[in-house]
């Protein structure tokens, strides 16, 4: 029952997507724009609803286990706790196009009722919108329908991923995808500002808070992704340069430039058409990942592994919104005027200092783009299967970081460079940087040159006044000082082990006192229990466990991780061999944290920002 509403709830939301563009295009000259404003409104919550209620129907359906639901069988387990049968609904591709749908109808709710733009530009904003949500829609609906039943009933389901069962997992599609789809509706905001031929500084003060509502998302979600990361899979890491991991990356390069060029428009009424473009860029980049991820064309524990037909109708998507975008935009270009205002001679101001940090930015983006569909064309075109790994991406990006990380902190000056306020922070970060090198003599010079601008970066973003854009700067530095210092300074051990042995890591002994085994809701676990000291005192306790799930007849490494103020202690355990020795690793990440913590400043710092413009929303233009 929760099954066949459901589709047709998708089919009701497929039905006003598609009547609601026409409805505006038909009776705009006819009817009065606030009546059209209310009935867009009115519209547009019922989308929403119908939505919503189907995405409620599919979950309800993976909580009562109806097996009766193709996608359920194939996710999904009766013995599986709650909250992994509800994150199962979308930890597959069907029910993550529905989430998708979800996400944008939600989008739309939200700027209706919102919103207080001109009623022109809301009506050509609603409409964008919802030939998104048509096109997205009919896909899913026509070739990845989440209700699609099976007969015979199945009495037991196959399991969703046991990689997947894990609370980061729980968290980070939902929250990525809201990061994702929220650019849908910046891409629609700038067609309206195309085709009214209007982009000035009011315009952007009501873009801005669905922009930073978006990339705010963005960053938590790629942030909880990596958390996943270092937590589920036991490799001590938690960023690999996975395809998948590189295409949510690339909208999130194209935001980050997005957001300083539109401060342009705003601050100056220059840059219009530039912001234009990257606000298209950024959506396409968006869409390019829904398709590297569905289309079974890349390898990556995150992909969905489905057949090519399916992703021929994802690119088929991108061609039309992607090329109706970059269509509309060279046809208005020349229209978009930028104000004209007197020169800055001054090379290194502020504006140029970010429209320089722009382009660094732009080839950071082009660098992950290559490396990320040069191994696709390879493979379609010379039949050569070429692999580009981790250490392609890290040599390029520790060059490109340099330059980026100068011009960064050349745009906290607001006057000469050499002052004294930057002389006391130059001073402070050559102390913090000396200190590290006392801590590690063994360090490459680039990467203290790395960790030295990190913290200039750092220092000079909090020496400012303390805004929501020195919070987020700040946020990015910290980010920086992590990944130096955790890669750079990491301790690794791997060894075989007996119980009632002990070893060392730097500072940390680790004695291993026994095994247990214990069965969970739905696997079986052995533990490791293993007592860490450092100088002969007990600092804590930590339980690794390798798990098996009899119904995805599949193991998983659980690391346990000891967190103190210096870093993280991490520890894994896997199988037995023949004479009773268990396999060790462990790893001392030193300051790992300020990774996750740079990304929810940044967060943080969008959210702050969103608060404070509120008020520009309810402001009639």
């Amino acid at each position: 029952m929760a099954a066949n509403l459901g589709f047709s709830l998708l089919l009701l939301t497929l039905s006003i997507a598609i009547f609601l563009p026409l409805f505006n295009f038909f009776s705009y000259k006819k009817c009065a724009l606030k009546e059209l404003e209310k009935i867009n409104f009115l519209l547009v919550a019922l989308i929403f609803l119908a939505a919503i209620s189907a995405q409620i129907c599919l979950i309800y359906s993976f909580v009562i286990s109806d097996y009766s639901v193709s996608n359920v069988y194939k996710n999904s387990h009766h013995l599986k706790p709650l909250i992994y049968k509800i994150s199962g609904s979308w930890g597959n591709h069907e029910g993550s196009m529905l989430l998708l749908i979800s996400t944008l109808c939600a989008y739309a709710a939200a700027f209706n009722f919102f919103s207080k733009i001109n009623p022109k530009k809301k009506l050509i904003i609603n409409s964008s919108q919802c030939l998104i949500i048509a096109l997205f829609t009919a896909y899913t609906a026509i070739s990845s329908n989440p209700f699609e039943r099976i007969f015979p009933i199945p009495t037991s389901g196959m399991e969703l991923n046991p990689l997947l069962q894990d609370i980061g997992l729980a968290l980070h599609p939902p929250i990525l995808y809201i990061g994702y789809i929220g650019f849908s509706l910046v891409f629609s905001f700038l067609m309206a500002g195309l085709l009214s031929e209007k982009i000035d500084a009011e315009f952007i003060k009501k873009l801005k808070p669905f922009l930073f509502f978006s990339y705010a998302f963005l960053t938590l979600g790629i942030g909880l992704g990596s958390w996943w990361a270092y937590r589920e899979l036991g490799w001590g890491g938690y960023w690999f340069w996975d395809p998948v991991e590189n295409i949510s990356l690339m909208p999130w390069l194209g935001a980050t430039a997005l957001i300083h060029a539109a401060r342009l428009v705003e601050k100056k009424e220059t840059c219009k058409n530039w912001t234009a473009f990257l606000a298209i860029l950024t959506f396409i980049l968006c869409l390019l990942g829904i398709f590297l991820t569905r289309s079974g064309v890349l390898t990556s524990v995150h992909s969905f592994a489905i057949d090519a037909t399916r992703g021929f109708a994802i690119i088929i998507l991108i061609l039309l919104i992607g090329g109706a975008g970059l269509l509309i935009f060279g046809t208005k270009m020349n229209k978009i005027m930028n104000h004209k205002s007197l020169p800055n001679k001054k090379f290194l101001n502020q504006n140029n200092l970010i429209l320089i940090n722009n382009y660094f930015l732009l080839v950071a983006l082009f660098i992950i783009l290559l490396g990320t569909l040069y191994p696709i064309f390879s493979r379609g075109i010379f039949d050569q299967f070429i692999s580009i790994g981790a250490n392609y991406y890290n040599q390029i990006f520790r060059i490109l970081i340099i330059p980026f990380l100068i011009f960064l902190s050349l745009s906290f000056s607001k006057e000469n460079f050499l002052n004294r306020r930057n002389l006391l922070i130059l001073l402070a970060s050559i102390a913090l940087t000396s200190l590290t090198i006392f801590y590690q003599q063994q360090v490459e010079i680039i990467e203290i040159v790395i960790l030295f601008l990190a913290i200039f970066a750092a220092l000079s973003s909090l020496s400012l006044k303390l805004t929501p854009m020195s919070i987020a700067h700040f946020g990015f530095a910290l980010i920086i000082c992590g990944i130096v210092l955790s890669s750079a300074f990491c301790l690794t051990k791997e060894l075989n082990l007996k119980e009632k042995e002990s070893f060392t890591i730097g500072t940390y002994s680790f004695d291993f006192q026994n095994i247990e085994h214990y069965a969970g809701k739905n696997f079986i676990a052995r533990q490791g229990n293993f007592i860490v000291n450092k100088n002969a005192e007990k600092i804590g306790e930590l339980k690794p466990q390798l798990r098996y799930y009899p119904g995805a007849d599949q193991a998983t490494n659980e690391a346990d991780i000891l967190h103190n103020i210096f870093g993280d202690i991490y520890l894994v355990i896997g199988t037995k061999d023949e004479q009773e020795n268990y396999a060790i690793r462990a790893y001392f990440k030193p300051f790992i944290y300020l990774i996750w913590l740079g990304c929810f400043l940044i967060f943080s710092g969008a959210i702050i920002r969103i608060f404070r413009s509120l008020k520009n929303l309810r402001d009639p233009s």
